[in-house]
């Protein structure tokens, strides 16, 4: 307490002049400081003016101008608890009582007794530290108000931010799906057109993930165009799906109008990849619902519906319904695992001859069996994938076909995909029964050519290593569409098979003869044997002898027969 006294601020009004000097000589060495003044009017001028720097106020009542008493109610107005000291030499009851009611911490008669002066100051820093006690606390709470508030800004702003980025792709800046499912469901007719660029994955892999994301920031800016001329909203709701929205729409032909602009739009213009100095063009498919039941499903099935009869656009109908798609894919999921279960996976061999239609090899090729019907691969393998029942038919495949070449001592060529190649446990049993039964020079692998390889390292892998035991890799399908002839010094192959779809019109196409002749003609350069499938005429079959083809397959040589019609080579 004593300590607190040496750094008090004292306001002394006393008007007479002998009586302030002598109080302020005794306070002096106790306090920091007295202000006195000599009346009322002058001692509320003088905390008006420090008011924050006085901490408590001794005053006289009776003094001329204005007295104790009515200062110290101007003071109360403007501060309602700053400690007051009566010195005075009246005893009179009706100004204790009045004294009372400004709540005065002393009341002290004169003559001053110097010790119920310091006594009377040590009972008002009492109230002094309370109050300065309760303004820190003010302070506190203030200051960890305004903390909280302003962390509670910062998370709020976090979390606008958070609610921004969950529904916003990072790539284009678009909304996205999740954003879009929020905008289906508080609308009432609202109508939804899915845009899909054709074949992304290639762009992929042909010039890089860096290229494709470049692809999409400038097919994004063609999207928003859109939005913006049709007054729609636009999303990226897919790696390389797009879609418009229209919350309020029952106009079917302007959606067929905006995708019919819009396929136009694409199919006249290149994309301009500008970091990597050229352009690409860009195919799309659309598919397109309108109402809100289901919206983004039937709006799905309509693009995948166009996908599959390859018409640029669909507006969802009942033929888009997919429930007798799936139907049917679950009557032959059943077909095929009964055909496993009783043997039914059965192989057909097709000759492959040199140029004097002599046989040189057979290739496998996987049926169904049902009675006197025959299933062929296009009926069923992509249901086997979806079920995942294609590893055991390619494992039927295999086991009949290694069993045959060790038979009859024939040549085999095998049909393997990446999803084959890709499963560890396969491979294995391949590698383990090409050297448990000793026939791995009589076989040939053939893989397809295709935009969907993209691990060429384990791909590589499995070539190196049957090449390695005795076997010949073949290239199925060169020349899809997708060929990359820089590809063929990583993967090494034995064999390419040019696709038919450069076979089949050579002999009156001369576009296809330049580009056969040109994979012919590399191909020899890298020691690397051809193969022409899909010959159907002696006409056909007589151009590739022209151009110097290896080796020749195609109906017009011979169709696939049961194993057990084939007859064994000639050695």
């Amino acid at each position: 307490m004593t300590e607190l006294i040496k750094t008090l601020t004292i306001l002394y009004v006393e008007d007479e002049p002998d009586l302030q000097q002598s109080i302020c000589r005794f306070l002096e060495p106790f306090v920091a400081r007295v202000v006195t003044a000599q009346n009322g009017e002058e001692g509320l001028h003088l905390f008006q003016a420090q008011q924050d720097a006085i901490d408590l106020i001794i005053t006289d009542i009776a003094m001329p101008i204005m007295d104790g008493i009515a200062m110290v109610d101007a003071i109360r107005q403007i501060d309602s608890e700053i400690p007051i000291i009566y010195t005075t030499a009246f005893d009179d009851s009706t100004l204790l009582l009045k004294t009372i009611e400004q709540s005065v911490t002393a009341y002290i008669l004169k003559p001053i007794d110097f010790e119920k002066l310091i006594a009377g100051i040590r009972k008002a820093t009492v109230a002094i530290e309370n109050r300065t006690l309760r303004q820190s606390l003010i302070e506190m709470n203030n200051s960890l108000a305004q903390k909280v508030e302003k962390k509670t800004e910062e998370i709020r702003k976090k979390n606008m931010e958070l609610h921004r980025q969950l529904r916003t792709d990072p790539l284009t800046h678009l909304s996205n799906r999740h954003r879009l499912m929020e905008e289906i469901d508080e609308a009432t007719h609202p109508a939804l057109i899915l845009i899909d660029i054709n074949a992304f994955r290639s762009y992929n892999t042909r010039y890089g993930e860096e290229a494709g994301d470049q692809i999409l920031i400038r097919f994004t800016e063609i999207v928003q165009s859109y939005a913006d001329r049709y007054n729609l909203l636009a999303y990226r709701v897919g790696g390389n799906t797009f879609a418009l929205f229209q919350p309020e729409c029952s106009d079917v032909h302007l959606c067929e109008k905006i995708a019919a602009d819009f396929i136009h739009h694409t199919a006249r213009n290149t994309i301009d990849i500008s970091p990597y100095g050229f352009s690409i063009p860009i195919a799309i498919t659309v598919g397109m619902a309108i109402g809100r039941e289901v919206l983004f499903e039937r709006a799905s099935m309509a693009l995948k519906r166009a996908k599959e009869i390859q018409q640029p656009y669909q507006i969802y109908d009942e033929t888009c319904n997919y429930n007798q798609a799936y139907q049917h894919d679950l009557h032959w999921k059943k077909r095929i695992e009964k055909a496993l279960k009783d043997d039914r996976v059965v192989i057909f061999l097709q000759p492959i001859t040199d140029g004097e239609k002599r046989i040189v090899k057979y290739e496998a090729l996987v049926r169904i069996q049902d009675h006197d019907t025959l299933y062929a691969p296009a009926q069923f393998l992509d249901i086997a994938k979806k079920f995942k029942l294609y590893t055991r038919l390619s494992t039927a495949v295999v086991e009949q076909s290694f069993a045959f070449a060790r038979d009859n001592g024939c040549p085999v060529s095998i049909n393997l995909s990446m999803e084959d190649i890709e499963n560890d446990a396969f491979v294995r049993q391949i590698q383990e029964e090409l050297i448990r039964l000793d026939i791995a020079p009589l076989i040939t692998f053939e893989i397809l050519e295709s935009e969907y390889i993209q691990d060429y390292e384990r791909m590589i892998a499995f070539m190196s290593d049957v090449q390695r035991l005795g076997c010949k890799i073949a290239i199925d399908d060169f020349g899809s569409g997708y060929s990359n002839f820089v590809y063929l010094r990583r993967l090494r192959p034995d064999i390419l098979k040019i696709d038919g779809s450069l076979i089949r019109n050579i002999h009156e196409d001369r576009y296809a003869q330049i580009i056969v002749q040109s994979i012919n003609d590399f191909a020899h350069k890298l020691g690397i044997a051809t193969v022409a499938e899909f010959i159907h005429s002696e006409d056909v079959f007589g151009q590739l002898k022209q151009l110097n083809i290896d080796y020749y397959q195609g109906y017009y040589l011979g169709k696939p027969i049961p194993k057990g019609a084939v007859q064994c080579l000639e050695n």
